[in-house]
């Protein structure tokens, strides 16, 4: 389902009508809440976990579960932002405590749960995280789970995730025109559900991510070129966010090759 065709007013999932927030352009405008978002992020960083505070669990093991919890976020048309959060709270968890090979979808599914309750109007229940697990993870096991992670994540749930810098940075933009909104919002969500699947994105601050996924956006829609998106536009935004410029480039060069990889074709029909 596309959200931002959706979230300019009302529609019908699974036979209820489900109200969706609009965005403001009087907050999203404001640069004061970019400097917000880019305060928050900082709080909330993810350090390498694999090899260090995981000795069983492999980055493939990662990937297969954070692809089924992307499968499960679709089906249930959560809002976008809800699948990114569930990652970072899954790799904030996993960066701290030693966990069980057989625990990781029971953390994946918790971690679906907290997500949509802090991002979505409609949240997730126990009950239908239950059955996507074909019920071999109990509601009584993601219900006591869920205090544990909550607690042990030091109750910081809000956080932030980088489809959040979206509109404030395009906001920024100079060349950047409001009709090519919702098509620039379809192709960054892509990219970042993307990126949350492989583990090296984790390292990167989701401003990096953001600006990474924004960047590829640009000249996939012709916005801009190839050649201007790698220089002026990663220089811009660098300066915007104050952050070094060669960060972004190096996301931006992962996020490539992770789309060439997936979608063979992707570069060609750029």
């Amino acid at each position: 389902m596309d959200m931002f065709q959706t979230k300019e007013g009302i529609y019908e999932a699974q036979h209820e009508v489900v109200n969706r927030a609009v965005s403001d352009h009087s907050v999203t405008g404001d640069t004061r809440v970019l400097q917000h978002l880019m305060a928050m992020e900082k709080t909330c960083t993810v350090s390498p976990y694999f090899d260090t505070v995981q000795r069983d669990i492999q980055p493939y093991m990662r990937r297969i579960l954070v692809e089924w919890m992307f499968r499960v976020c679709e089906e249930q048309q959560c809002e976008e932002e809800v699948f990114p959060q569930a990652v970072l709270y899954l790799d904030c968890y996993l960066s701290r405590f030693a966990t069980e090979m057989s625990d990781l979808q029971l953390l994946g599914a918790v971690c679906m749960l907290l997500a949509s309750k802090m991002r979505d109007s409609v949240h997730l229940t126990a009950g239908k995280l239950s059955i996507y697990t074909d019920n071999s993870v109990p509601v009584s096991e993601i219900l006591q789970w869920e205090l544990s992670v909550v607690s042990q994540l030091d109750w910081c749930l809000p956080s932030v995730v980088p489809s959040d810098f979206l509109e404030p940075i395009l906001h920024a933009l100079p060349f950047f025109q409001s009709q090519h909104l919702p098509n620039m919002c379809r192709h960054v969500h892509s990219y970042v559900a993307l990126a949350a699947t492989d583990c090296r994105f984790s390292a990167f601050l989701p401003s990096t991510v953001a600006c990474a996924c924004l960047s590829v956006a640009l000249w996939k829609l012709k916005l801009a070129d190839r050649a201007h998106v790698s220089g002026p536009v990663l220089q811009f935004v660098a300066k915007l966010l104050s952050t070094d410029a060669s960060s972004i480039l190096l996301c931006y060069e992962h996020l490539g090759s992770l789309l060439q990889e997936k979608i063979p074709s992707f570069l060609e029909e750029g």
